[in-house]
């Protein structure tokens, strides 16, 4: 009876509570200044990774809520925003939830998997003017802080990435490079350049979602050994690895709360 008890109050955090509990890590990339001291950075940039939007719903709500207190200068959209074709119209309204912030959207797996229509999807990002969606191609923001050329990749599971050489960058802007699925580091592409990006962001894993004792049962094909956090890698400074937002196949999570990654200049 107690074993029953615990199971099922188990399941319940599991499926109602942890997908909701939203943890915000802040990192900091650089020197502490006074500005940052006083709780300004210079520049931030907050990742939402593997949003699965099905609707707008309280977990949506927190996360709009959280962006407007963190004040980002950039959002990252690393993929999996979506897993529906039908899902356009969610897609939509969260997009203006985040109130016209800068923000650079990548593909992830199942923006392909989902048979989504690419034409519809780019005209839905191209409806907010201050969202872009990158697919194999660059784009250099001049925010007030400082300036950021992001470079997004094609989805390494379900797509066809194809890295180029940061260029024509001004000099003191931070190199930025988003491929969802994190396995593609590992790839020849990745290591066969001397290009080194001060940050790269990955999501896809959901840090197992389902998770004993930390240790995750399951990662899907294109996580390659890679779970949730920091990671050593050739081709960055650092290589950021997001739990992300959302669930997919199991609507719950355990041991693997739902984050959004902030990065402080």
């Amino acid at each position: 009876m107690l074993a029953t008890g615990l199971a099922i109050a188990l399941a319940a955090y599991a499926a109602w509570i942890e997908p909701r509990w939203i943890e915000v890590k802040i990192h900091r990339l650089s020197e502490p200044n006074e500005t940052a001291a006083q709780g300004r950075p210079r520049l931030r940039i907050a990742q939402l990774s593997d949003l699965h939007l099905q609707s707008i719903g309280r977990r949506e709500q927190l996360v709009a809520e959280q962006i407007e207190r963190l004040q980002p200068d950039l959002i990252v959209l690393s993929g999996d925003v979506i897993d529906r074709a039908d899902a356009l119209p969610v897609l939509d309204a969260f997009l203006r939830s985040l109130k016209g912030r800068p923000t650079v959207a990548v593909l992830g797996n199942w923006e392909h998997w989902a048979g989504v229509d690419p034409l519809h999807l780019q005209s839905t990002y191209d409806r907010h003017p201050h969202t872009t969606l990158l697919v194999n191609a660059r784009r250099l923001y001049r925010l007030g802080g400082g300036q950021v050329q992001a470079h997004g990749l094609d989805d390494h599971t379900a797509g066809q990435p194809q890295l180029e050489r940061p260029a024509g960058a001004p000099t003191q802007t931070i190199e930025l490079l988003i491929e969802h699925s994190p396995a593609w580091f590992d790839t020849a592409a990745a290591q066969d350049t001397t290009a080194r990006y001060d940050l790269c962001l990955a999501g896809h894993t959901h840090g197992g979602q389902i998770t004993l004792f930390g240790l995750p049962l399951w990662t899907p094909r294109g996580s390659g050994a890679y779970v949730g956090g920091p990671y050593p890698s050739p081709l960055c400074k650092m290589l950021y690895v997001s739990r992300g937002i959302g669930t997919s196949v199991l609507p719950a999570r355990l041991g693997a709360r739902p984050e959004i990654a902030v990065f402080d200049w």
